[in-house]
């Protein structure tokens, strides 16, 4: 038999030597000549309508450019899976932060100083930030139009907040609670949390003469970022040229296209290379940090400790737009049940528009909120029974063959020898 030469035998850092010595690239390095510099004007309220917007102010400083608006992009979203994020606010802002216009011009005090001339006036909408309230059939709807969004999970009859509404089933959820001994409900609630990275987002984008666009981005995707900018403004990707840099941090968070969209959109207006860099401010009130989550959890046992049956259901807080999740939903949620083996278990995921920032991808999205509950769920059910919660978990874990909420059979199953090991090295 052949010997296997891969496992265990460590990966080469290829690019250390570049980080440690500062020849390392990154989207921030990246100038060109006669660059302009971008700056945007966000929503200093958290849901309204846009009333009036007068620019002339700002495109009569000299030094400035090119301004856009919501009427220069019209129509024009952008997303991952779910297409519901305009470029530029257009007739209505769902959140404090939200990008309202755009300037580019000679040097970034210019562009900032041309932002303080452009006057907005809003019309104040009712807001709703708590997912659970925006729910109910009597919450502000943030997205009347929601039935004609690309990208959708699922077809939407009636729009609400709820604009997805997921399900995975095995067994009989309802039998196995008639079944328990002991039922134990509890309810958590998890915090959005930005990813920290150290580098914040930095965009750049020239065009050429021959109406292909190179791309310098903080972008850890470069095929999905051409097939989201060419999507949302409606050009091919094959005409986007993307430059790699290294990216200082991800985390989950830097996967998106939007920026990208906008310094094209000011380049083509300017007919030079425009650059945007977001600063932290930005990054932390306009960001895409892990989905904050309100998670009910009802567990159903024998008085022996055995699991019987169990009915998880999340409502996470996906802010005022979807369009940051690759998949439309957080593809480790429907884990809810742990490496646990429970016969009857419901898992249920429903993502809520509230007027608060969009929330995207965070290390393992979706695990955490769902061992956090499933977790502090065993040592509260255990607490219940009086049993250690140890032994609680020991006796309830999957061996090989068992079957997920998905209905995969698991093959190979250590846990129970993880846990030993656990306690002993502890």
């Amino acid at each position: 038999m052949n010997e296997i030469r891969s496992v265990g035998i460590p990966s080469p850092r290829v690019e250390g030597e570049q980080k440690v010595g500062g020849g390392a690239v990154y989207a921030v390095d990246v100038t060109l000549p006669q660059m302009l510099w971008a700056k945007v004007l966000r929503s200093p309220i958290a849901h309204g309508r846009i009333k009036n917007m007068d620019i002339s102010k700002a495109l009569a400083l000299p030094g400035v450019k090119a301004v856009v608006t919501g009427a220069d992009m019209a129509g024009a979203k952008i997303g991952k899976k779910i297409v519901d994020m305009p470029l530029l606010a257009e007739r209505v802002v769902r959140y404090a932060g939200e990008k309202v216009a755009a300037v580019a011009a000679e040097s970034e005090a210019i562009a900032e100083a041309a932002l303080d001339l452009i006057e907005v006036e809003y019309e104040d909408l009712p807001i709703v930030t708590d997912p659970l309230e925006a729910m109910a059939s009597n919450a502000p709807l943030l997205h009347p139009d929601l039935a004609e969004y690309k990208g959708l999970l699922h077809k939407i009859d009636t729009p609400s907040n709820v604009f997805v509404h997921l399900t995975w089933k095995k067994g009989e959820v309802e039998e196995g609670f008639r079944q328990s001994d002991v039922v134990v409900e509890n309810t958590f609630t998890v915090a959005a949390v930005h990813q920290g990275y150290i580098e914040p987002h930095s965009s750049l984008v020239r065009i050429n003469a021959d109406g292909t666009a190179e791309i310098w981005s903080s972008n850890k995707s470069p095929f999905a970022l051409r097939e989201q900018v060419g999507n949302a403004l409606q050009v091919s990707p094959s005409s986007l040229v993307i430059h790699p840099c290294y990216v200082g941090g991800d985390f989950g968070g830097k996967g998106d296209g939007n920026d990208v969209a906008l310094c094209y959109t000011l380049a083509k207006k300017s007919g030079r290379p425009v650059k945007l860099l977001i600063d932290y401010t930005e990054e932390l009130i306009a960001g895409n940090p892990r989905h904050g989550a309100v998670i009910k959890v009802k567990t159903g046992v024998k008085k022996n400790g055995i699991l019987i049956a169990q009915h998880v259901q999340f409502i996470f807080d996906s802010g005022a737009y979807g369009a940051y999740r690759p998949q439309g939903f957080l593809v480790g949620a429907h884990d809810a049940p742990g490496p646990y083996r429970v016969p009857n278990c419901l898992v249920e995921e429903n993502y809520v528009y509230t007027n608060k920032m969009p929330c995207g991808y965070m290390r393992a999205p979706g695990h955490l909120q769902a061992m956090f509950a499933c977790e502090s769920q065993c040592d509260l059910v255990a607490k219940r029974l009086g049993i250690d919660p140890t032994e609680f978990r020991r006796m309830n874990l999957m061996q090989d063959g068992d079957t997920s909420p998905l209905g995969e059979v698991i093959p190979h199953v250590k846990a129970t020898e993880t846990l030993t090991r656990a306690l002993q090295e502890s």
